[in-house]
């Protein structure tokens, strides 16, 4: 078809009904409820929104507050990442190269380094930069603030300071305090810097859902404002002093309502502060990172993938400073090019994607409204919970926080586990060709089950083998075998296939010749009924120690028998992969004990 004729095409319009009728044809029976999901924040999603759905909004005044020109069409964020290294010299000159590669903020990480004797060379080295700090880093952003008797000083901007609230939990409420004295003591000018940051990274990190997350953000920039007003500090200025940080997960749509829905939360909060719309404005400043929890030491080049889509729902969200981890910064070793592909994901994005051509992409989309405004609600509604409980700082304390959170992460785990969800090479395509780093960086992480898993299969020196019985002919049982291959690979352990087995001569033959602690017999389910006796005898023939299992589910009618019959399990689609490779991970470990005993 030419250009111009497909700039000629029109389509007809349809009804709701008609979708839905054509929906439930091709669904064959299900139903539009099938295509119903139920999110983490207990929303239901629905698979079509319609402008009906969409709020009555002013996406300027709600969710683009912080630009000082309306007409603007474009939105810049600052790429962020930070760098840490082992000398001064080797921090001076990666922070330069950064720079010059198209990092547009200076972000770094002092870690263990001597900053008595070189932050102040080093600061007034990166002076000659014309771009905002960026550190979140509690002992960096000590550091900066306490330096003093600067030859030099660099007109600070930016965002330098930490969160004593939600960082390591809330076991010490004089943290608070020695921090606020630490801002209230800065050798620098605080009129462009945010020193009272709000991060609610470690309640993402833990597994908390978006409302939560939301929710004990709004709690912590409440608790900031009345500590600071209690020390004489005028609102706005408290309000134009603080940063909200988070993190960005893995559901692309959930995370641009999150920091879209925190947007106008946080008016509505400074609002009944007093503060006016143009102090309000000035006010909102957001950073973001991608997602640690969902990031995973296995197969860790699809970390890749993670963090670039996580990086464009905070770009479309509208956040002020970006970083991006690293790809294998969970595996406890960050390389020189895991840094250079952090970087450009937000340069590709930027400059390639056009996204910083671009302000507020996903306005006006319908299902994006609506959703932005559904976690709105629900989050107000979890702050206001808080409040009444007493508030953040309570709640963290008498461990409440922490529990509504274990709650969350269970069911995420859950649902990784069952194969609801997916995490490639960790609950599915393993590769069972690579080794676990020694020491993985230390959190909370969605895949730390799976890793701990692997681990133990690495700990055995081989790779443990299974062998699989085919019964008939391999496209009967193929579909099951592959499946249990698979299956079998998120736990370390590798499978051995026989040829087609139609007689127990086969299958006797198969285990003598293999003789493995563990077999699988995969076949049809009618087969299993005619042929179980048969298919226990000729395995325990050669060892009565040896483990059998079936692909598929036992029907509970046959349970008991079959059990009786020398049938240990199954394995089967939905089961807990993690229960099972526990037990089964097991048979191996014994089996190692008695050799070496």
């Amino acid at each position: 078809m030419k250009l111009s004729d497909m700039k000629s095409q029109s389509f007809s319009s349809h009804t709701l009904s008609e979708w839905q009728e054509a929906a439930e044809k091709a669904l064959k029976g299900k139903g539009i409820s099938s295509l119903h999901t139920s999110t983490y924040e207990n929303i239901d999603l629905k698979p079509l929104f319609l402008a009906e759905d969409a709020p009555q909004i002013d996406r300027v005044k709600d969710y683009i507050p912080n630009i000082d020109d309306k007409l603007e069409r474009t939105h810049k964020w600052y790429i962020a990442q930070p760098i840490k290294r082992e000398s001064w010299g080797e921090l001076s000159a990666a922070v330069r190269d950064a720079l010059s590669r198209g990092q547009n903020c200076l972000s770094f990480s002092i870690g263990d380094l001597d900053k008595a004797q070189d932050l102040v060379p080093f600061m007034n080295d990166m002076g000659e930069f014309d771009v905002p700090v960026f550190s979140i880093d509690q002992a960096t952003s000590i550091a900066i603030h306490g330096v003093r008797d600067i030859p030099e000083r660099m007109e600070m901007t930016g965002v330098i300071g930490y969160d004593p609230i939600s960082e390591e939990g809330w076991t010490d409420e004089s943290r608070l305090e020695r921090w606020l004295n630490v801002v209230g003591g800065s050798t620098m000018d605080l009129s462009g810097v945010k020193a009272l940051i709000v991060n609610s990274a470690p309640y993402h990190n833990k597994g908390a859902s978006a409302t939560q997350e939301l929710a004990y953000a709004l709690s912590e920039g409440v608790a900031y404002l009345e500590a600071v007003q209690d020390r004489g500090w005028e609102i706005e200025k408290a309000a134009q002093t603080l940063h909200f940080h988070f993190s960005i997960g893995s559901h692309f749509f959930m995370e641009i309502a999150k920091i879209r829905a925190f947007k106008k939360l946080w008016q509505g909060v400074l609002t009944s502060y007093g503060l006016n719309e143009q102090s309000i404005v000035k006010s909102i400043s957001i950073s973001a990172e991608t997602s640690r929890f969902n990031k995973s030491t296995l197969d860790s080049y699809v970390n890749i993938l993670r963090g670039g889509g996580e990086a464009f729902s905070a770009i479309l969200a509208g956040v002020d400073y970006l970083v991006v981890a690293p790809f294998n910064e969970v595996s406890g070793e960050v390389t020189p090019l895991a840094e250079r592909i952090a970087r450009n994901t937000q340069l590709v994005l930027g400059e390639e994607a056009h996204l910083n051509k671009v302000l507020d992409p996903g306005g006006g989309s319908y299902y994006v409204e609506w959703l932005s405004d559904e976690v709105g609600k629900r989050a107000w509604k979890e702050f206001q919970q808080v409040d009444k409980e007493g508030g953040i700082l309570a709640l963290l304390a008498n461990g409440s926080i922490e529990e509504k959170i274990r709650v969350v992460r269970d069911a995420r785990i859950k649902d990784l586990a069952t194969r609801k969800n997916s995490m490639i090479g960790t609950n599915i395509y393993a590769n069972l060709e690579e080794t676990l780093p020694i020491s993985p960086a230390a959190g909370e992480r969605l895949s730390l089950p799976f890793e701990r898993v692997r681990e133990r299969a690495q700990k055995l020196g081989d790779i443990p083998t299974a062998g699989l019985i085919g019964l008939g002919e391999l496209k009967t049982y193929k579909p099951r075998a592959d499946f249990v291959k698979g299956f079998l690979a998120t736990g370390g352990i590798q499978t051995h296939q026989s040829t087609d087995c139609f007689s127990k001569e086969d299958i006797l033959q198969f285990v003598e010749e293999t003789r493995y602690p563990y077999y699988v017999v995969c076949g049809k389910d009618e087969e299993y009924l005619d042929k179980l006796s048969m298919i226990t005898e000729a395995v325990h023939l050669v060892d009565s120690s040896i483990v059998v299992d079936l692909a598929g589910r036992i029907p509970e009618e046959n349970r008991s028998e079959w059990i009786l019959k020398g049938l240990n399990g199954s394995i089967y689609n939905k089961q807990n992969i993690l229960e099972k490779l526990d037990a089964l991970l097991t048979i191996w470990e014994e089996g190692k004990e008695n050799e070496e005993a």
